[in-house]
């Protein structure tokens, strides 16, 4: 994937492989976010459907059979009478205490010399201003942040994302996309005028 030190090609590559100007060139730079552009302590848990039912009935809390990290929830496959909980995915608390990782310093960069910056998460719509709200704190300001998740099933993400990756690449000359899922980069690459960066 890509580290820390490589992400500096974007000064001795990317800025130079045109034939366009820096002023004629219009470029959108989007980040996935967990694991991506932040770290946090969120993980999904993984519960029985009985168990879900039993909570309303009597008001008890029932152990998860198991949490998984955003990385392990990228390649899980839910057991039989199985649902996702994606409560701490919803809570606003985890986004303001996240960590930024190394592309933070990539996505002020690009920001500050005018390109276009989107968020493109598995998230639900309920913490999009969470979001906005924490990359204000690094004087980041998106252009849009786009939550593709849903609270009550599990979507086909990669899919999702290729959509929103199309509508963005139409309004830009180029696209630079970062995520730390194999399967959302894969399917990235279909899309024409994205370059991808599996982080």
């Amino acid at each position: 994937g890509l580290d820390k030190l490589n992400y500096l090609w974007y000064n001795v590559i990317m800025k130079n492989n045109t034939n366009m100007t820096k002023d004629e060139m219009k470029k959108a730079f989007v980040f996935d976010f967990d694991d991506t552009l932040a770290t946090t302590c969120c993980m999904v848990r993984v519960v029985r459907k009985i168990d879900r039912k039993l909570n309303s009935e009597d008001g008890q809390t029932k152990l998860p059979v198991e949490k998984l990290t955003p990385a392990e929830y990228n390649d899980h496959d839910l057991g039989f009478n199985c649902e996702y909980d994606f409560s701490e995915f919803r809570s606003k608390h985890f986004i303001r205490n996240a960590n930024p990782t190394f592309l933070m310093a990539l996505a002020q960069e690009v920001h500050d010399e005018g390109h276009s910056v989107f968020i493109l998460t598995a998230r639900s719509d309920d913490v999009a201003a969470a979001i906005i709200s924490f990359l204000a704190g690094f004087s980041v300001k998106p252009v849009g942040v786009h939550c593709v998740g849903s609270d009550t099933e599990k979507v086909d993400i990669a899919a999702e994302k290729g959509k929103v990756l199309k509508t963005i690449q139409e309004m830009h000359d180029v696209v630079y996309f970062y995520d730390d899922s194999k399967e959302n980069c894969d399917l990235a690459k279909n899309v024409s005028g994205v370059k991808v960066y599996l982080v």
